[in-house]
């Protein structure tokens, strides 16, 4: 059961309620946002913010879709995996690189750029700071960019499992 209560559309301020029904992504009507609504000043910043890195950013969705799954597995974000598992399923991410990431990591079923992407996301969630090494390898393959829009992802989606396991927002329907 989550630690505060979604808001009802009704209890939300008329821009809150318009952002949350009527945003373009596909997300916008979910719990999360429901629970996040309790900080009206900030929901509609923390949307737009989500909303650009999932449908505005150069990153390949595929990697993005990746780093995001990693980063739940790393932060034991269950609303976050579930969530993320439909999208990266519906950008074409394959079931051998989803049930790898739920797992212990089997190397074989990535490319060595998705490595190397893995390996920067792993570092910045754990140490903050990737290493000099992580980030040479991750620059081999992306544009700078590219390392702007995958590190912003890395803290977003860090922050909004954050939000979720403190929270215990529930997966709708669940």
């Amino acid at each position: 059961m989550a630690r505060l209560p979604v808001l009802s559309l009704e209890e939300m301020p008329d821009k809150t309620r318009n952002m949350i029904t009527g945003g373009k992504s596909q997300l916008s009507g979910l719990n999360i946002n429901r629970m996040m609504a309790h900080a009206e000043n900030s929901v509609r910043h923390f949307m737009r913010l989500g909303n650009s890195l999932l449908t505005q950013a150069k990153l390949d969705p595929r990697l993005r879709e990746l780093v995001i799954l990693r980063i739940a597995k790393l932060c034991s974000s269950k609303y976050e995996w579930h969530q993320h598992v439909i999208i990266a399923r519906q950008v074409g991410v394959p079931e051998e690189q989803i049930a790898s990431l739920s797992q212990d990591q089997d190397p074989s079923v990535f490319d060595p750029q998705e490595l190397a992407i893995l390996r920067y996301t792993e570092e910045v969630i754990t140490k903050v700071k990737s290493s000099a090494e992580a980030f040479k390898e991750l620059s081999e393959f992306l544009s700078h960019q590219e390392i702007v829009e995958l590190t912003l992802t890395i803290g977003f989606y860090n922050m909004v499992a954050q939000f979720l396991e403190n929270t215990e927002v529930e997966i709708e329907g669940m």
